[in-house]
């Protein structure tokens, strides 16, 4: 039996477990070649504090300011971590009554709502130094009733009087001047080495696609420029194999169907179709050049520990890639690591050994180049830079 837990004082974990989750929700970002912790590590250096489900950066001022007015109620923890649901709550309709209309979590969920704003943003609270106290949810709501200033961090903005209880209050996720500055002393005070920092610092929107593709990019700072090419470099080379396991499913579903012409040949033919793109627009010096040493030291620089055989998977594809001349498809050996490395990961349970999780596959998986959060980013770049 396998299974999904957490401990509830360790919210970094249940961030990292949220993500996973998250994954299965969305087949063309799932990681099923196990890279994850080569992806969050170098995501962590870039962008400290960010994660793949948050949403908008005001949610790092609203969880504060209501967990410090539940930590006010004079009754039980019990009651206290009521109010502090309750308040989450009444915030989605806060922000849909302000006139926002997408990035609210809970939008859809109102009271029934299971993932809390507090839960997305705990752990980035505490990576940023907003928040103070290190253990949960509750726990924090029971140390409220000692010195609750000293929970979070001094200069903590206030918030708006009413701005949950009044009705003809708008509540948006514009951020004022005051809290942005509040946000970027953040930034500067825990990262401020952060390509992150470094963009909230100058007011930049993040214009790009991929953080690779900035147009300042050639002009930061070498330790900059080096994290950023180990993010292409992964990036790139991953994607060839992502494409190159979504070519073989399709064949052995084709296989498996046994219609020369159903809509898994179609599919045999599109990823055949990415993977010579892929080939040719991705010049193999950027992988001859590549010390994957460099890219080790960094990952061990974070909480992710990057396993051997992860490493060794990663290095073997990158042989195999320059060796092949990029075509891969037609490459023996670059299949059956492949194989060979799903099967490791999923067991009994491997698509191409289980007839019956192969039958449940949509026809995409991990297709999406990893981005590192920058989307995410990028919209909290845009926040702060939006201030009024």
């Amino acid at each position: 039996m396998s299974f999904l837990a957490w401990i509830d004082f360790d919210q970094a974990d249940r961030d990292r477990t949220r993500r996973i989750m998250d994954l299965f929700d969305n087949e063309d970002t799932r990681d099923e070649l196990g890279l994850g912790s080569v992806r969050d590590a170098l995501s962590d250096i870039m962008f400290p504090g960010t994660s793949t489900i948050q949403t908008r950066l005001r949610y790092m001022l609203f969880v504060p300011w209501i967990y410090r007015q539940a930590g006010q109620h004079s009754g039980t923890v019990a009651a206290r971590k009521e109010m502090a649901r309750a308040l989450e709550i009444r915030l989605i309709d806060a922000l849909v009554r302000g006139g926002e209309q997408t990035g609210v979590i809970g939008s859809a969920a109102r009271e029934h709502l299971k993932r809390l704003p507090s839960d997305v943003y705990w752990a980035g609270l505490l990576t940023l130094g907003i928040r103070r106290f290190q253990g949960s949810r509750d726990a924090c709501l029971e140390a409220s009733s000692g010195d609750a200033d000293r929970l979070w961090a001094a200069g903590l903005p206030k918030a708006p009087e009413g701005f949950l209880e009044d009705t003809d209050f708008t509540t948006t996720f514009s951020l004022t001047e005051e809290e942005a500055g509040f946000l970027r002393d953040r930034l500067n005070s825990t990262a401020p080495e952060s390509i992150f920092t470094q963009l909230a610092r100058s007011g930049d929107q993040g214009q790009c696609q991929m953080i690779w593709q900035h147009p300042q990019a050639s002009s930061w700072p070498e330790n900059f420029r080096g994290v950023v090419h180990q993010a292409k470099v992964f990036s790139e080379l991953m994607h060839g194999a992502s494409l190159m396991y979504n070519l073989m499913l399709s064949e052995q579903a084709t296989l498996m169907q046994g219609e020369l012409n159903s809509v898994w040949q179609t599919r045999v033919s599109d990823y055949q179709t990415k993977l010579s793109d892929w080939q040719t627009s991705t010049p193999l010096s950027l992988f001859e050049t590549w010390d994957p040493q460099v890219l080790w030291d960094y990952a061990s620089n974070t909480i992710h520990r990057v396993a051997p055989r992860t490493k060794q998977f990663l290095e073997t594809w990158r042989d195999l890639v320059i060796h092949s001349g990029g075509d891969t498809a037609a490459n023996a050996s670059a299949r059956q690591l492949i194989r060979n490395r799903e099967m490791l990961l999923k067991g009994v349970k491997s698509r191409f050994r289980n007839d019956g999780a192969l039958s449940r596959w949509s026809g995409a998986s991990g297709t999406t180049p990893l981005n590192y959060r920058w989307p995410i980013v990028n919209s909290h770049l845009k926040d702060l830079a939006n201030a009024k």
